[in-house]
């Protein structure tokens, strides 16, 4: 019997993605249902489906998650290690086992961390995400502050973790980049924490002087690269990127005293691969034991044509280049700053830390 049915994953109990025309309690290449978009997020959150997917962790079916996309349930059923938002049922942390309790009990509940992913703008194209530069015309602007406004008066006493963005850049998106700015924590009484995910290309001295109320809570951070030389992040995984305006900023990054964690991470794809090791030992260098390199498989999120997912899909056994994969992968993610979803491909999984 799967080890799952041990364990209980916390995530749809305290998570909230809100994105363009949909709502998420994970990310939505690991959870494979989605939310209703087309009601308040608050009856988005205790709607059917997410009901139906809080049953699905605590009944340990798991059958709507993507064991091969998450890398906690990766881990948990080849090492038997539980990490993140996974946890032993009977070893649940007190405070989430109270809301899996109220949840029980039929109550409505609130969000605790909250993703704002309800603008896709950014300054680079990379191919690994879409085909074209997308920048929030005036419009979708108007729309992105509304749904700050919703968020807001919906959650804010309840907010915890505010996540900015999974969609784009938060210091190239407008609405973002004024949230930042403007933002003022007496909306947030019980807010811990503000995690900015970036490519970094923006984060400047001068733009982080500008936004000094968040500096307190900006304790985590992920910095999407997916290169280790300056020819592939400006030619192939980067396109419209500066490579030594990023070095720059990443040993400006490396001086905020409140960071906890630098997850910088890398999208594993045929124009990048040979790079992963050149790429976590730069990462350690400039971040030190507080870098957490992550390495994750490519995805088609329907922005690229099967033949171009499968020429980038290096990890497939039929790719020409999946023998030398294999061998730099693992000679790389035995690491104790190392993370990945691609336990299937290591040697040995009980050396993976």
């Amino acid at each position: 019997m799967s080890i799952k049915k041990d364990y209980i994953c916390v995530s749809p109990f305290v998570n909230l993605e809100v994105h363009d025309t949909s709502n998420y309690m994970c990310c939505p290449s690991w959870l494979l249902k989605l939310l209703p978009g087309d009601v308040p997020l608050n009856d988005s959150f205790n709607s059917d489906n997410a009901n139906t997917i809080r049953k699905s962790v605590t009944d340990g079916s798991f059958k709507y998650c993507d064991s091969g996309e998450c890398p906690y349930l990766q881990k948990l059923e080849k090492d038997k290690i539980s990490e993140g938002p996974l946890f032993h049922k009977n070893k649940i942390p007190e405070e989430y086992s109270t809301i899996i309790e109220n949840f029980k009990k039929g109550r409505r509940l609130s969000p605790q961390i909250v993703q704002f992913s309800m603008d896709q703008s950014c300054n680079l194209s990379c191919p690994s995400c879409r085909v074209e530069l997308i920048m929030a015309n005036s419009s979708k602007i108007k729309e992105v502050n509304l749904k700050i406004e919703e968020i807001e008066t919906q959650f804010s006493d309840s907010i915890k973790v505010l996540y900015i963005t999974g969609s784009g850049d938060p210091f190239v998106s407008v609405a973002f980049r004024n949230f930042l700015r403007n933002f003022n924590p007496k909306k947030y009484p019980n807010l811990e924490r503000i995690h900015l995910h970036t490519n970094a290309s923006r984060w400047t001295k001068e733009m982080w002087e500008s936004m000094p109320n968040i500096h307190p809570y900006v304790k985590t951070c992920e910095i999407s690269i997916d290169a280790g030389t300056k020819d592939t992040y400006e030619n192939k995984t980067r396109l419209g990127g500066d490579w030594d305006t990023l070095i720059e900023n990443l040993n400006f990054i490396s001086t905020i005293d409140t960071l906890k964690i630098v997850r910088t991470s890398f999208v594993v794809q045929k124009s990048n691969y040979k790079e992963i090791t050149i790429f976590r030992d730069m990462m350690v260098d400039i971040f030190g034991n507080r870098a957490h390199v992550y390495f994750g498989k490519i995805l088609n999120w329907g922005h690229m044509t099967d033949s171009k997912y499968i020429e980038e899909k290096v990890w497939d056994e039929s790719h020409s280049e999946y023998e030398d994969f294999i061998k730099i992968l693992n000679e790389t993610v035995p690491h104790q700053n190392t993370r990945h979803n691609m336990y299937e491909f290591i040697y040995d999984y009980k050396s993976i830390i």
